[in-house]
């Protein structure tokens, strides 16, 4: 009789860790999207450091230390079935806000503490669509955590579909 719920027991520990994977994966992208912020941020520290502008150095160390944040709460997830994420979701808008003040700021004379490394027009529209690429994708990133809290991501079914199988 033992070996019978053995099985049962093995098989229910599977379904349960299924369902935390299911869950952890309603956040991939957010994670992943996180992580681009956070590498990028930082590079941006790190050039500045070179170039010795504090205030780009302190505003880039800010936003840095934010994004870890928000990465710091995406790595909770395996252990927290919490719909929302509220530091990734502020820092989703904050990043959104920055990088729209940052593209009018190449326009300005600040534009040599902020961006030293753009000299040229070339160089200045890169840049520009590098940060409205940001803008872009912390904008869906916001919409799919709004998806998220409210239901209408693609894993609440799948997740309830696999809840009822056990």
């Amino acid at each position: 009789m033992s070996d019978n719920s053995q099985p049962k027991t093995v098989e229910q520990k599977k379904h349960a860790d299924s369902i935390k994977y299911l869950y952890f994966s309603r956040y991939l992208m957010l994670r992943y999207s996180v992580v681009i912020f956070l590498f990028v941020n930082l590079f941006w520290f790190l050039i500045l450091i070179q170039y010795r502008t504090w205030v780009g150095i302190v505003l880039s160390g800010l936003v840095t230390l934010f994004s870890a944040a928000a990465g710091i709460e995406q790595l909770t997830k395996m252990h927290n079935r919490k719909l929302d994420v509220p530091v990734t979701r502020y820092y989703f808008w904050t990043q959104i806000g920055l990088n729209l003040i940052l593209a009018i700021c190449l326009f300005v004379p600040i534009r040599v503490q902020l961006f030293p490394f753009v000299t040229n027009s070339d160089s200045l529209y890169l840049m520009l669509a590098f940060l409205f690429a940001g803008i872009i994708l912390a904008y869906f990133c916001e919409r799919r955590i709004h998806n998220i809290i409210i239901g209408k991501d693609k894993y609440k079914k799948l997740i309830e579909t696999y809840k009822k199988e056990k």
